[in-house]
């Protein structure tokens, strides 16, 4: 028998003989519990009264206490009174407890009860007892009391309405303390919606070829070098004959698939391969592997052969892979980073190509000053050579439906002739300190392209964060600008948000200084650095643009969802814009609206398009042809 049954049967007012019996034996074993403690010398503060709850001889309010008392809950009983301030409002003294209080140390009044009341929950509990009242129905109410000290707990009580000789009199509450159990319900709630915000790292997993990307197989390689050792493969691949300029990017795309299919074929589960640059592969062997497992030199070689032999499909047509491979062995605890190695690996790579050999092997890694001098040499090789190119893709601006801005981004000449993203080339230059020197190259030639041409558009420039040590910089720019005769207002430099940690007096200096000259300042890849908000605080950013890895899965993942909305919001609450990175179709277009998202920019509203120094007519025939997408483009 449960509180529901004991407080229904004193409804009815007629218990049967077993039922009275039921009672009366719960009532003794009561008593023997009372007994037992006072013999033990166990402080009493109140007297058990043991009388049967179900005894006919008590009014309803009564019985009810009693019965509730007995499943050890607590109650307020509140009768209103004819004329005002004579209503009666007593608590028992399990529910002066609940609330924190000792027996018979608060004098409870109404105003006094609305005090323990948590300020949040008051509204709901008057709402609850004045529904309960009028329509003369049971009810139940969750609320939060605060005891004294500050302590928060939640109690749960039943409303019941009582009765005089029909009428309505009064209403008494049976509650009880369920603060384990709404904690409990609260912990479910969190985790269910935990594991449905967590989603897979997607910045581990490259989305096109679905290998490992190169900041995920570095970091392998890192917990290799410092552990067991092993061996670095990178496999360097370009076509045998060019491929038709009719090419698309599509069709580019289809080619790097294909390589990582066949790649992810002959290596197997043995190892961990990954894509780590435009055309270069990398695979991670390490010693810890099964002693049977096929020695790295055997391995690359057999890559090799393979790829030589393979023919790829292209559009209908069949293309063949010119393909080398560098081979770095090394010992656990070897000083070298995994970044350091991959390097290694690349230059053996370009080794082996220079020689005319399938592979070449480093049976250790070469010494740091060997590394940075090298990677020196061809980064300056680079800028020398006009190994370059600039390439603009359109931004939409989603609250006119249309392109008005174009970021510049730099290509590089791979040695098949072919301009590839030079994200491991802009790393390199970076590590070695040589990115000054390509970022200079970068706005000279963006700012004459566009001081040739109409500046009808907005103009947004990439500057890394690791230039904005040098302190002349700034002062390069504003010549630059004066120069070409750039209009400053047409023009906006991003500096990627992640790199600002290293220089952020720099950062904010040169921030302060394009500012007065009357350029935009953008913070790119926003959401992956570590002080993210500080940045906001104090640089002068007129646009955040949300990292692509939190915008091209967005439609599926209620976690990207939310993390989006929370930067659109906070920004414009900053006065700051936002543009959304990765776009690639009209249903995460439209969810980016639906947010509040400024600008768009990915594959849906236009791929990267090769530009040049060229005349002015020519640059206003790309600004129109930019301007004026299809529809089906902008979603």
């Amino acid at each position: 028998m449960n509180l529901d049954d004991i407080l229904a049967l004193a409804a009815t007012g007629g218990p049967s003989p077993l039922e009275l019996a039921r009672a009366r034996r719960f009532a003794r074993s009561v008593q023997s519990q009372y007994d037992i403690a006072f013999a033990e010398g166990y402080e009493i503060i109140v007297d058990t009264d043991v009388v049967d709850p179900l005894a006919t001889g008590v009014d309803e309010a009564t019985r009810v206490a009693r019965a509730a008392q007995l499943a050890k809950l607590g109650t307020i009983t509140w009768a209103p009174g004819e004329a005002e301030g004579l209503e009666r409002l007593s608590w028992s003294d399990e529910m002066a407890m609940i609330f924190g209080h000792a027996p018979g140390t608060l004098r409870l009044t109404l105003e006094a009860l609305i005090e323990l009341v948590h300020p949040d929950d008051v509204r709901r509990v008057r709402q609850a007892v004045r529904t309960a009242w009028e329509q003369e129905r049971p009810d139940e109410v969750t609320f939060r009391v605060i005891q004294p000290g500050g302590s928060i707990r939640h109690v749960q009580c039943h409303l019941e309405i009582l009765t005089t000789a029909g009428e309505p009199s009064g209403v008494i509450a049976t509650g009880e303390d369920v603060t384990a159990l709404e904690l409990a319900r609260q912990e479910r709630r969190r985790l269910a919606i935990r594991s449905e915000m967590l989603s897979a790292d997607l910045t581990a997993q490259d989305t096109l070829t679905g290998l490992p990307t190169r900041s995920y197989l570095t970091d392998e390689v890192d917990r290799a070098r410092r552990t067991t050792g092993g061996a670095l493969i990178v496999v360097a691949t370009e076509p045998a004959v060019r491929l038709p300029d009719a090419l698309t990017d599509e069709d580019r795309e289809q080619l790097t698939a294909s390589v990582a299919l066949r790649l992810r074929a002959i290596v197997g589960d043995e190892a961990t391969c990954g894509l780590v640059g435009s055309g270069l592969w990398g695979v991670l062997l390490t010693t810890a592997a099964d002693e049977q497992a096929e020695p790295a030199e055997a391995l690359a070689d057999r890559i090799v052969d393979t790829f030589r032999s393979h023919l790829f499909g292209v559009r209908q047509r069949t293309s063949r892979l010119n393909t080398w491979a560098g081979v770095v062995h090394f010992n656990g605890g070897v000083l070298a980073s995994g970044a350091d190695l991959l390097v290694d690996g690349e230059h053996a790579a370009s080794d082996a190509r220079s020689n005319g050999v399938p592979v070449t092997v480093l049976d250790q890694p070469v010494s740091d000053q060997e590394r940075i001098e090298r990677c020196r040499s061809r980064v300056r090789h680079a800028v020398v050579t006009n190994r370059f190119a600039l390439y603009s893709q359109p931004i939409v601006d989603l609250s006119l439906n249309q392109v008005t801005r174009h970021e510049i981004l730099l290509r590089v000449r791979s040695g098949s002739g072919e301009y590839v993203t030079p994200w491991a080339f802009l790393d390199m230059a970076e590590r070695v300190g040589e990115i000054l020197a390509v970022d200079k190259w970068v706005i000279d030639h963006a700012l004459e392209l566009i001081g040739q041409g109409a500046q009808t558009s907005h103009y947004q420039v990439n500057i890394s964060g690791k230039s904005l040590a040098d302190p002349g910089l700034l002062a390069y720019v504003t010549e630059a600008i004066h120069r070409h005769k750039v209009k400053p207002e047409c023009l906006t430099f991003e500096i990627t948000e992640t790199a600002l940690i290293e220089n952020r007096n720099e950062a904010l200096d040169f921030a302060t200084g394009i500012r007065q000259v009357g350029c935009g300042l953008a913070l790119d890849d926003f959401g992956t650095g570590y002080a993210t908000l500080s940045h906001l605080k104090y640089l002068p950013v007129d646009l955040v643009k949300i990292d692509g890895s939190f915008v091209v899965d967005i439609c599926r993942s209620p976690a990207n969802r939310a993390i989006v909305s929370n930067i659109v919001n906070l920004s414009h609450a900053l006065g700051i814009r936002v543009a959304a990175e990765h776009v690639q179709d009209e249903e995460t277009i439209e969810l980016l609206k639906g947010c509040g998202v400024d600008f768009a920019q990915g594959y849906q509203t236009g791929r990267p398009k090769a530009i040049a120094i060229c005349p002015e007519e020519q640059v206003r025939s790309i600004e129109f042809e930019f301007r004026l997408p299809s529809q089906s483009a902008l979603g």
